[in-house]
């Protein structure tokens, strides 16, 4: 009885081992082949995309890339950018940078604050970039106007808004312009509105969109808010990706939502890969 159970310990390991060896092979084939796919999309996609004008990337064979645009692609104002790193394919997907960890960009202080004053209240909006380095210390601060921003207290309506903004705006005939205030000052000084302040609606291009900040004290009369851009050392493209559309075509401007936008409202949406040579 003895042999008999020592026999089918012997066997059922012996089994186990052949199991175990069997999936070893199965996971080396799967990666071998994982590997090859990879590289095969890999290879396809070398070389130049761009939208013919403005924004071209370059994908190289060992793995990195060269970004340039004349359209900063975090902060959505009109300048000079260029970036290298490295870049890698996951699915239908180019990630760009995907060891970067995720960093914000755009931040926002709000303080109230009391001056002696009854019939006046103070506004002041800074533009502040911050410059950080590989460790995270702050290299250096540039603290600016905010060249055009929208403002409402209470309630966002088109008749409570307000612009401050440095030059006049350009109007055309389907475009809403709100009453401006033309000033290079960051700070201004207003009526005091006759209804109880209990918030400020803030637009600009700086915080990419109109937010709401609550005002918690009744009796401040001085409100300021800071717009921080932060830029980092390391890199900008902090797992940006890009769709694959085909290994011709790439879309490049990824929704909140995950989702990619395939239109051509944006002259930087779409990129074509570009003949050898050109």
């Amino acid at each position: 009885m003895e042999l008999c159970d020592e026999k089918m310990d012997t066997d059922n390991q012996h089994l186990q081992n052949v199991s175990q060896n069997f999936m070893k092979h199965i996971f080396a084939f799967i990666s071998m082949f994982l590997v090859t796919i990879c590289f095969g999309q890999k290879q396809k996609i070398l070389g130049t995309y761009s939208n013919g004008t403005s924004f071209k990337i370059v994908f190289n064979e060992d793995s990195t890339f060269t970004y340039t645009s004349r359209n900063h692609p975090i902060f959505f104002s009109v300048e000079n950018f260029s970036e290298q790193g490295s870049w890698t394919i996951l699915g239908d997907t180019i990630v760009l940078n995907p060891k970067l960890e995720d960093k914000p960009f755009i931040e926002t202080h709000f303080q109230e604050t009391k001056v002696e004053n009854d019939t006046l209240i103070y506004l002041t909006f800074n533009h502040v970039k911050r410059y950080f380095g590989d460790k995270g210390n702050t290299l250096k601060t540039d603290t600016l106007q905010i060249k055009s921003i929208d403002y409402a207290f209470n309630k966002l309506r088109k008749k409570n808004l307000k612009r401050i903004t440095n030059h006049p705006t350009v109007r055309c005939g389907f475009i809403y312009v709100p009453s401006e205030i033309i000033t290079s000052n960051r700070t201004i000084a207003i009526l005091k509105p006759i209804e109880k302040l209990e918030s400020i609606f803030i637009g600009c291009y700086e915080l990419q969109g109109t937010k709401e900040f609550k005002i918690n004290k009744p009796t401040s009369n001085h409100l300021t808010l800071n717009v921080y851009s932060n830029y980092y050392q390391d890199g900008l493209l902090r797992k940006k990706k890009l769709l694959i559309k085909s290994k011709r075509v790439l879309y490049s401007r990824q929704k909140p939502n995950g989702k990619f936008d395939k239109g051509n409202w944006h002259p930087e949406t779409i990129l074509k890969k570009e003949k050898s040579g050109s």
